[in-house]
């Protein structure tokens, strides 16, 4: 998506813009929706703006634009260029046009697409004729029975335009389009005789005639100047008709990317899973940006990887343990690709404009024709509502997702919800259709599908979400996302997901696979393995099924990764090969923007559950090995939590859990393990827990939780269990386990059978909140009393940025800083001594939630801390700097620290 003008959705150029270089200086974009050359300018290339890594504002044009056409249809049966799209989104009808794919050619782009029942190739060139700029589109158009109409450029058309046409021989001429003292050329050549020219509704445009063979011709578009009594051709304009013929462009040429090398590097076999890690080329001859985001096998030797920046890249070697692998460019200039699929030997690549299929017409390693296998779906205003993930079911069915615009208003969001926002899609093997499965998806990125063409698919907390989640997609369900409903009551329950992840433990989960390898325990057969972006690492999500249920638990691994996690498969020789890249809140990685490792099973033994259900007062944990009976049998080895969310409009839940005890309270619920009983062969604790019931776990905490827009239902209930065991073997074990459940074995007769409610402002009085303001204001009050220097500093938007970023004060103040919060998110301020390790004290904050992420641990590293700072909330710290240097500060919540940053310069 190209904008004239990142910051508003009126100035976008093309929804679905392919830009292309034509020269040093020349660029030219054309819209794959509407068949139309959406523009051209002469300067840079694109403009890209780094809010998000560049993913949050679309780019623009970077240099001056010569033309443009009116976004609509670029051609027209009748010339009056309607646009009959319900939504202006998405791709004109397939009666009207379909774009095919694009050639490359050397340096050359041919576009081919179909206009009614006219078959075009288009490409172009740009030359500096007698000085002054042309834009050439070169046009192959079969015949037709019909005539079309091409749109050529904006023009002015009130009284004081005109058009002159000058023929100077047959097919040869130019058309001069006049308005006050200026005047544009459009030159051409190879155009027959009876093609009509027009200026209407601010257009040029171009009639082509009915009947008659292909017409192959040329239209050079020269700049604006001043109107001149001289009206002859530019010298450097070529009569001829060569060069006009585009087939040959269509046909395979040499390759244009060298391969690279890399070390393979082959991970320690400590434990039961080794990480190799396939060193990425991320300094390559093209600059490319490595952000690997799904990944795919050709063959036992050779895997396919797809980039977040617009790349594929073929890598050999994945065979091999140690030594190089070979990495060869395959495509670029893909839209945001977050999907990779290889289907009889043919690679598929999900973007936000389309489902591309790659080929390879003379087997170089390169693809040479980009082809449309679906562009169906609707890419529209908002940088948040990506098209994500791509699998095949065992009918060869395709299946991919779309997101949804973000940031919220108070139930919707700030930008137009579409029929292809938030839902999982289908299309048949040839691609020829797109079907919506389920809805309700909020940021689906990451999905799989397993056995039994199970669906699995993770979200990401936000609005409607109070944490991340793992769903089993249910078809024709509705999966929680209340703004992507169409109905204009809202539902009053949803699809629950198989795992809540509390935001500690997982901030941004992406792809759960199910385990299918044939060289892994088989105690993991058909359990899932996650990938996270966020956490950049690996988590088993162990599944118990009751009364059709699904409801899993989630079991970290200690593994590292170079990048955060983003795609796993399982390849035929058994091992997990994973894609990763590093957002703009990855944390806990290895420092590199992209990754891809394998992990392996080394044989070792696994020292983990590998089972953990839920009955009626109690919980059976299942090991993979025997456990010391003795210690295993002591109750005090175990600590277990439980608590609940609530569903609501509020953006997740800032960092709060829910009794469920006691609705309405904030904060977990401590439950008794009063016994511990350990089976014969050492590997099964079942553990006493006389307050689980079903009641509790069917509680409903909206109608008391003080939270916005509220619909009381039943989330399930999350238990936390942490233990300390020592296995038979002598190893010693400490692990955190976050078992979701929503129903216990016969539990049905007891849940209470209350009907959903809605709460549209939660419960809290108007009293309450004027006496919390009261004390929130004395409280800054107090804070701020007496400072030498006041600073306002404030968080807004989606930026994830503190403004001011950076502050000076001198040495023997004492500063005080008023934080407004006036984003969507929870915020505090940190301000850190200098010399201290922010990365470690970031990544600390991450397991202090009980400490509102200001983490006691490295108390000896904070010169001062806010509270948290909710949504539209001001809080307040103040401190003293005795000594000249730098003082950084960040936001310790939730991994914002790898962007929230800033520096207090003290001189």
């Amino acid at each position: 998506t190209i904008s004239l003008d990142p910051m508003s959705a009126r100035g976008i150029l093309a929804h679905k813009g392919i830009a292309v270089r034509l020269s040093d200086e020349a660029v030219v974009v054309f819209d794959t929706d509407l068949l139309r050359l959406a523009g051209a300018w002469t300067g840079g290339f694109l403009k890209w703006y780094p809010a998000r890594d560049g993913l949050q504002e679309f780019p623009s044009p970077d240099g001056f634009m010569h033309f443009a056409t009116a976004r609509k249809p670029g051609w027209s049966a009748d010339g009056r260029f309607r646009d009959s799209r319900a939504w202006k989104y998405g791709p004109i009808s397939q009666s009207e046009g379909r774009y095919e794919g694009l050639y490359l050619k050397g340096d050359r782009v041919v576009f081919s697409y179909r206009v009614g029942e006219r078959k075009v190739l288009e490409s172009h060139r740009y030359a500096r004729v007698d000085g002054e700029p042309v834009f050439s589109r070169i046009l192959n158009v079969s015949g037709g029975e019909s005539a079309t109409h091409l749109q050529v450029l904006q023009a002015p058309d009130g009284d004081g335009s005109s058009i002159e046409v000058r023929v100077l021989s047959p097919n040869y001429g130019y058309v001069s389009v006049q308005s006050g003292l200026s005047e544009r050329r459009v030159f051409y050549r190879g155009l027959t005789g009876d093609a009509i020219w027009r200026l209407s509704e601010r257009q040029l445009t171009l009639e082509l005639p009915a009947g008659g063979g292909e017409s192959d011709f040329e239209l050079g578009i020269g700049a604006v100047s001043m109107r001149s009594a001289e009206k002859a051709m530019p010298a450097g304009w070529d009569a001829s008709h060569r060069g006009l013929d585009l087939e040959g462009l269509t046909e395979a040429g040499e390759g244009r990317w060298d391969a690279l090398k890399t070390e393979i590097l082959s991970g320690e076999e400590k434990g039961p899973f080794a990480v190799d890690d396939f060193a990425a080329p991320h300094d390559n001859p093209w600059n490319s940006f490595l952000r690997f985001s799904g990944v795919d096998f050709l063959s036992e030797n050779r895997a396919v990887l797809c980039s977040l920046s617009g790349d594929v890249w073929l890598v050999d070697g994945i065979a091999s343990d140690s030594g190089t692998a070979r990495w060869t460019r395959f495509a670029t200039g893909l839209y945001q690709p977050l999907g990779i699929k290889v289907v009889n030997g043919v690679i598929h690549v999900t973007g936000r404009d389309q489902i591309t299929r790659l080929r390879d017409l003379n087997g170089d390693g390169e693809a040479d024709y980009y082809e449309n296998f679906n562009n169906e779906v609707m890419a529209s205003n908002n940088f948040h509502a990506f098209t994500l993930n791509l699998d095949t079911d065992s009918k060869g069915n395709f299946y991919f997702a779309k997101a949804t615009p973000w940031p919220p208003e108070k139930n919707g969001v700030k930008a137009e919800v579409t029929p292809h926002h938030g839902v999982l899609f289908r299309m048949p093997p040839d691609g020829s259709s797109l079907e919506v499965v389920a809805t309700g998806l909020r940021n689906p990125n990451g999905m799989s599908i397993g056995p039994n063409d199970e669906i699995l698919y993770s979200d990401n907390q936000g609005n409607w979400v109070p944490t991340s989640k793992v769903h089993r997609i249910r078809e024709g369900a509705f999966h929680g996302f209340i703004p992507s409903v169409r109905e204009e009551e809202p539902p009053k329950d949803f699809e629950k997901p198989m795992a809540w992840l509390p935001h500690f433990a997982d901030n941004s989960p992406s792809t759960p696979t199910f385990i299918t390898s044939r060289t892994w325990p088989e105690v993991l057969q058909g359990q899932v393995v996650l990938t996270s972006y966020g956490r950049g690492n690996l988590a088993f999500l162990l599944n118990e099924e009751v009364d059709g249920v699904w409801q899993s638990t989630h079991v970290s691994l200690p593994l590292r990764f170079e990048s955060g996690t983003q795609h796993s498969r399982f390849h035929d020789d058994g091992h997990l090969y994973i894609a990763g890249l590093t957002s703009w809140q990855s944390v806990g990685h290895g420092g590199d923007w992209g990754s891809f490792h394998r992990v392996r099973y080394t044989g070792l033994p696994l020292h983990l559950p590998v089972a953990f259900n839920a009955r009626t007062g109690e919980l059976e944990l299942v090991f993979s090995d025997a456990l010391d009976f003795a210690d295993a049998a002591d109750s005090a080895n175990y600590k277990l939590r439980v608590w609940t969310y609530p569903w609501s409009s509020q953006y997740g839940t800032r960092g709060k859990v829910f009794s469920a005890f006691e609705p309405g309270r904030a904060g977990a619920d401590v439950l008794a393990v009063d016994s511990v009983e350990v089976s014969e062969d050492g590997r099964k604790a079942t553990l006493a827990v006389p307050g689980l019931s079903q009641k509790l776990v069917s509680a409903s905490v909206a109608s008391a939780a003080k939270v916005p827009d509220s619909i009381d239902a039943s989330l399930g209930l999350v238990a936390e269990l942490a233990y300390r065991l020592k296995f038979a073997d002598g190893y010693e074990a400490k692990q955190t386990l976050h078992k979701t459940i929503h129903r216990l074995p016969g539990g049905a007769e007891e849940e209470n059978g209350n009907e959903s409610r809605w709460y549209p402002h939660g419960s809290m009085s108007n009293e309450e909140v004027d006496m919390g303001r009261a004390e929130k204001a004395l409280e800054m009050a107090e804070i701020l009393e007496g400072v030498d220097r006041l600073i306002d500093m404030k968080a807004t938007g989606v930026a994830l940025s503190f403004d001011p970023s950076e502050i000076k004060a001198k040495v023997g103040e004492t500063v005080g800083i008023r934080f407004a919060n006036d984003s969507d998110m929870v915020h505090n301020l940190l301000v850190l001594f200098q010399g201290a390790d922010v990365h470690a004290v970031g990544l600390a904050a991450l397991s202090a939630p009980r400490e509102e992420y200001v983490p006691s641990s490295h108390s000896d590293s904070i010169l001062a801390a806010s509270r948290l700072a909710q949504p539209g909330e001001t809080v307040a710290v103040r401190f003293e700097v005795s000594e000249k240097g730098v003082y950084p500060f960040i936001c310790s919540y939730s991994g914002h620290f790898t962007m929230m940053k800033g520096r207090i310069i003290v001189e």
